[in-house]
């Protein structure tokens, strides 16, 4: 599994662009199926999760989200920490997932945001070798 780095989900400390996301993801908590919940937005570093009010910020938790297409499906899987908690859901950070879970977030975010260009860019700040960024 790939690190996908920590997200805090507070308004002020957000650095991830955040886009609407409208699909259903399965939740897992201690090995066991939580349920199935509609996202409202996501992000690299996490995601929104409605109806979800009985979860304590700080569980860990497993997600998966089944995407289908006309020739091919696949199921993308997550670790996750549960970071915010309120009254219609819970904000969680990725803490794992796998290549082509991540590579499918990159797209979904690029494609659904307003501003394809500056979250490329944003993308791309992550590729830049820590010696050149010290220069």
């Amino acid at each position: 599994m790939t690190t996908a780095g920590p997200l805090i989900f507070t308004p002020n400390k957000r650095k991830d662009v955040r886009v609407i996301f409208t699909r259903t993801v399965k939740v897992f908590c201690q090995g066991k199926l939580h349920g199935q919940f509609p996202a409202r937005n996501l992000s690299l570093g996490g995601l929104f999760i409605e109806g979800v009010t009985d979860i304590p910020v700080g569980q860990d938790c497993r997600l998966e989200l089944y995407e289908t297409g006309r020739r091919s499906s696949l199921i993308l899987k997550f670790s996750g920490m549960v970071r915010r908690k309120v009254e219609d859901g819970i904000g969680v950070s990725f803490t794992g997932m796998e290549d082509d879970s991540f590579m499918f977030l990159q797209t979904m975010v690029l494609y659904s945001s307003d501003d394809p260009i500056g979250v490329a860019e944003h993308f791309l700040e992550d590729f830049v070798p820590k010696s050149a960024s010290a220069s």
